[in-house]
């Protein structure tokens, strides 16, 4: 019995990823418990390829750009400094025995962002030419600290920091345009659906999948996937939203959409990070297409 649960609950967790987490997102939303804002970063490519939490902050990963950047940034409170310049010169002076040994050391501002930058020519004795940058942003007691990187770097590559760091903006959460409308009825589709999920209606929660879904799972499988799920977790004790993906084109139907909610959530059983993947459908309405936990 254990290893058919195991067998499904990886079945799942390769469907998830293969429909949602390796899809190249045109937008990007990202938030933690507690900030007034949601950074928005609209730069076609970026793809999450994890998360991490505590209680009032959040951490995210994110897959190399088609200009071949990495990117990894915090949301926590801004409670180690106060400005954009302090929490720069905080980041700098704590260090990190990762970075080793580096060269030409930069302090500037760039739009909202005040940021350090360092080159090192070796990492771990491999020669990668690798460039550093690291971008503060502090707004209404939260804290944004941006790492970009990229390897064999070239001076003429500087502009693509500077666009990743122009395509990120800040909504506050209280106003109608923290996320559009359509954004919106993607997040209460999979909302609805979770109050199906949490209730244990194992059956109805297949029911509402995509299609596409539907026809690759079993029902049966899915409501052993299901009682697993809730076996292993408990029942729900809070979840809060804390990243919107969206893209226009799905790999293996590109004349549908995509996105993935995660959210922050906590069971009696542990806290975890739910990831939701959802689908348009041809006539334009939008269904779930998996759940998996982190």
């Amino acid at each position: 019995m254990k290893r058919i649960v195991f067998t499904i609950i990886l079945t799942f967790v390769l469907s998830a990823i293969s429909l949602a987490q390796h899809v190249a997102s045109d937008s990007v939303r990202l938030t933690s418990i507690g900030s007034p804002w949601w950074l928005v970063i609209d730069a076609p490519g970026l793809e999450v390829k994890s998360v991490g939490t505590k209680a009032d902050g959040s951490y995210f990963l994110l897959y190399p750009t088609k200009d071949e950047l990495n990117v990894s940034l915090w949301i926590e409170p801004a409670a180690k400094c106060k400005t954009s310049v302090e929490c720069r010169d905080f980041v700098l002076s704590s260090g990190n025995p990762r970075w080793g040994a580096y060269e030409k050391l930069n302090k500037a501002s760039f739009g909202k962002f005040d940021y350090f930058e360092f080159y090192r020519p070796e990492v771990q004795e491999m020669p990668v030419q690798m460039q550093d940058m690291y971008a503060q942003y502090v707004d209404a007691g939260y804290w944004l600290d941006v790492h970009i990187s990229k390897a064999l770097y070239k001076p003429e590559h500087k502009v693509l920091f500077e666009k990743l760091l122009n395509s990120m903006k800040f909504v506050a959460k209280e106003t109608k345009s923290s996320v559009p409308q359509e954004v919106a009825g993607i997040v209460s589709v999979g909302q609805s659906w979770l109050t199906k999920w949490d209730q244990q209606k194992c059956s109805e929660s297949y029911s509402d999948l995509t299609s596409i879904s539907r026809e690759a799972i079993k029902e049966g499988l899915w409501l052993e996937y299901c009682r697993s799920a809730h076996l292993g977790l408990g029942k729900l004790k809070s979840r809060e939203l804390i990243a919107i993906t969206t893209t226009s084109s799905l790999p293996p139907k590109p004349d549908r959409s995509g996105a993935v909610l995660r959210f922050q959530s906590s069971f009696e059983k542990g806290d975890t990070i739910e990831f939701i993947s959802l689908t348009s459908e041809k006539d334009g309405s939008w269904t779930v297409s998996n759940y998996v936990t982190q």
